[in-house]
């Protein structure tokens, strides 16, 4: 036995345990506005933390110690002060922030969930249906998705597609599949209010959260419906549909695919979005790659197999959605350039 080998192999994973344990305090942190009240406030001590923020001290200490030795906050042992820095805040307390993290303090717990009924599927095959997985994940999706497309979808996305844009500004009738809280869909039809867009979902907790937001966004052009991606109406047809990490986790992705080509008229696009992989796992032997695939085999493919389904699992890499999309009737499939460290963005058209 290498002892050296044996060594760094203990660190790495108490790295790994470490990190687990310090996500709980973020999402203590997170859930009673703790984050929040240090954003912009500077360096206090925790009689003022408490003050501000009506939280109790002695718990106050013992977190914001944690978070200061995981380096997430910033402490001056000299006056005894706790400091959230400017660039920490925009991941952990600001919601409007494309680069806003705390949503994966919901959705890591929802998966820790789902390790009995995984455990389960190891041994008697099946999976963990979507629903399983409780609100928190459709909040902490919402909410770590949310803020980048909202900022990002017609900024920074759509525009690598002008001619979309330019009918999207025209007016077009506008499909988002798998649409979940509805932050894509509501996004476009606040940008284009001459266009008509119709999100779909099969998650009921998922579309009262679009319907929520959609009221209080203000906009009357998008409306949600409850139908699967392999059932959404076809007729009279769309001019733009849209997926944003969809494909991979359904039970029938051909099926899908194939309805979204029905649906999609003559001169249409479709837009899939994807998580970034490589097509091997050769390719894929580094940390995104060890998120993908723990991703997948506690969210993304269970749920699939859950009702028996394909579980292709969210590391497919570009070349299946491409020969797939091409087997299904699409004859034209490029890889928009669009920097997203966590997506890949596809045109696909008839």
């Amino acid at each position: 036995m290498d002892k050296d080998e044996l060594r760094a192999f203990m660190g790495r994973f108490m790295q790994m345990t470490t990190g687990a344990a310090v996500l709980g305090i973020v999402a203590v942190a997170d859930r009673t506005g703790l984050f929040r009240g240090l954003a912009g406030a500077g360096p206090l001590g925790i009689e003022a933390i408490a003050e501000k923020t009506g939280l109790q001290e002695r718990y106050l200490r013992e977190a914001l110690s944690s978070l200061a030795a995981a380096e997430i906050v910033r402490y001056d042992p000299a006056r005894q002060t706790f400091e959230l820095p400017d660039e920490h805040a925009a991941c952990l307390a600001d919601e409007s922030s494309p680069y806003f993290l705390a949503g994966w303090s919901q959705i890591v717990p929802a998966l820790y969930g789902a390790i009995p009924g995984v455990v389960r599927a190891f041994r008697e095959g099946g999976g963990v249906p979507f629903t399983a997985f409780g609100s928190d994940m459709v909040e902490g999706i919402a909410r770590s998705n949310g803020p980048g497309t909202r900022i990002l979808l017609t900024r920074k996305w759509l525009p690598a597609m002008p001619d979309v844009v330019a009918r999207l500004e025209a007016g077009a009738r506008v499909a988002d599949v798998g649409c979940g809280g509805g932050d894509a869909a509501i996004t476009m039809a606040g940008a284009y209010p001459k266009s008509t867009v119709t999100g779909f979902d099969v998650d009921e907790t998922s579309l009262a959260r679009a319907r929520a937001a959609a009221e209080q966004a203000g906009v009357s052009n998008v409306e949600f419906e409850r139908v699967s991606a392999q059932e959404f109406p076809a007729e009279p047809g769309f001019d733009f549909i849209t997926t944003f990490d969809v494909i991979h986790d359904l039970a029938d992705p051909r099926g899908a695919l194939e309805q979204i080509r029905r649906a999609l008229r003559k001169e249409g696009t479709y837009l899939m979005v994807e998580p970034v992989a490589g097509d091997t796992l050769e390719e894929n032997l580094n940390p995104a790659g060890a998120m993908t695939y723990a991703m997948s085999t506690l969210h993304c493919m269970t749920q699939s197999l859950a009702h028996g389904g394909a579980g292709l699992g969210a590391a497919w890499g570009p070349n299946a959605p491409e020969n797939l999309c091409g087997e299904v009737g699409f004859t034209r499939f490029r890889r928009l350039d669009v920097d997203n460290p966590f997506n890949a963005f596809y045109e696909v058209r008839p």
